[in-house]
């Protein structure tokens, strides 16, 4: 009868501890589905304290995957970019990886039609008096609308840009010249060197 008692409290003990480990698995998958709610609803904390209120063990690790599903869920409704799954959700910051995704879009989105910049408006507009040259300049810089700037008419505003090029260009022909003047017509001329000097050269 000892053999058959013994065998039956181990039978007891093997039926307790088998209840015992469906508890804890019961409980865990609860925690898990309440961390997995409080990431849905973005409360995390309050649902990690209403878990420990409730008597349930909560593990650290637990409370950061609850906190790290609720910055997804912010970043996702705030930005609508999700973090996906094949990233670590504890290595990534998903606003960080919003702000990313949206500056990858912007540089990869075409640039629309109507879209110039002033510079560019600028160069367009530029006039060196000549046609030809214009033409050059425009291939030179990439201008594609050739027709455009060449067909233009001439209005007041381009008039008065036209007269101010040519009075720019007049000035620095001149100025290019006085200089020029200077360097190769009077050498010897400058700093120590007075015609008093000079004509002890010749002496």
């Amino acid at each position: 009868m000892d053999a058959q008692e013994a065998l039956a409290r181990r039978l007891e003990r093997a039926k307790k501890l088998q209840e015992q480990r469906e508890k804890e698995m019961v409980e865990k998958q609860k925690q898990q589905e309440m961390a997995a709610a409080a990431a849905a609803t973005g409360g995390s904390v309050l649902n990690v304290a209403a878990l420990l209120a409730s008597g349930t063990q909560v593990t650290p690790q637990i409370a950061m995957a609850a906190q790290m599903a609720a910055l997804q869920a912010k970043a996702l409704a705030e930005t609508g970019i999700a973090v996906p799954s094949y990233y670590n959700p504890a290595a990534v910051n998903p606003m960080k990886f919003a702000e990313q995704e949206k500056k990858r879009k912007m540089l990869w989105q075409g640039k629309k039609e109507g879209d110039k910049s002033q510079s560019a408006e600028i160069w367009e507009k530029l006039n060196f008096g000549n046609k030809d040259q214009n033409v050059k300049f425009r291939k030179l810089m990439g201008i594609k609308s050739e027709d455009e700037a060449g067909c233009s008419s001439v209005d007041e505003e381009s008039y008065k840009t036209l007269k101010q090029q040519e009075e720019v260009f007049r000035n620095l022909d001149a100025q290019y010249e006085m200089a020029r003047s200077q360097t190769h017509t009077q050498r010897g001329m400058g700093l120590g060197f007075t015609s008093s000097m000079r004509g002890m050269d010749t002496v």
